[in-house]
């Protein structure tokens, strides 16, 4: 069933990928834009204890993708996640796929829901780790605060949750610490893969 999962919604993100529009750098409430890149960057906290043993101390994340504007209120489109987070036991990663909606207030604030799949996560080397869902409101593809909920595996065959709270970087300043992201959540991996 999780493999039917994970094929149908790399489908449909392979859909909505293909689809044409006018392209921007960022997006501008004021232009004509009609698709645009997601460039963000969070600096994320664990607001809860899980029952089990996934405690993330500190959680650097990068989110890259494609929106596409379906009308002035509301933008879609698929993304790759990929964060790297720092527990007892020494740094992690996680790889996923999400699909994005956004909905605009108004020129300036815009929600954004993001449910989406964990296909890696560097504690639970076994494929497909579990489901992610974030909350955000941002300020001009600028700067947000997220909310973000896991449901990841644990090495009793059971699902725990991570609920944290994050500072999201969007547009030009999501780009330049995405670099960092993607240099710390390589670093991440290397250090996980060592025994």
């Amino acid at each position: 069933m999780k493999t039917i999962s994970v094929k149908l919604c790399l489908f449909l993100l392979f859909i909505v990928s293909i689809v044409s529009g006018e392209v921007c750098i960022r997006y501008d409430y004021s232009s004509n834009c009609t698709s645009y890149p997601i460039t963000d960057f969070y600096i994320g906290l664990q607001v809860s204890q899980p029952d089990n043993m996934i405690t993330r101390d500190f959680d650097m994340t990068t989110s890259l993708g494609w929106m596409f504007v379906l009308n002035e209120s509301y933008d879609l489109g698929p993304s790759v996640l990929f964060s790297a987070y720092n527990s007892p036991d020494g740094w992690h990663s996680q790889f996923g796929i999400r699909g994005n909606l956004r909905y605009h207030i108004d020129s300036d604030f815009h929600l954004d829901l993001s449910p989406g799949l964990i296909l890696m996560d560097s504690p639970f080397p076994d494929g497909f780790a579990g489901y992610t869902v974030e909350f955000s409101v941002g300020w001009r593809d600028w700067v947000g605060i997220a909310t973000r909920l896991d449901f990841v595996d644990t090495f009793e065959s059971d699902h725990d949750q991570v609920l944290q709270i994050a500072l999201r970087f969007g547009s030009y300043g999501g780009m330049g610490l995405t670099s960092v992201g993607i240099i710390g959540g390589g670093i991440a991996y290397m250090v996980s893969r060592i025994d």
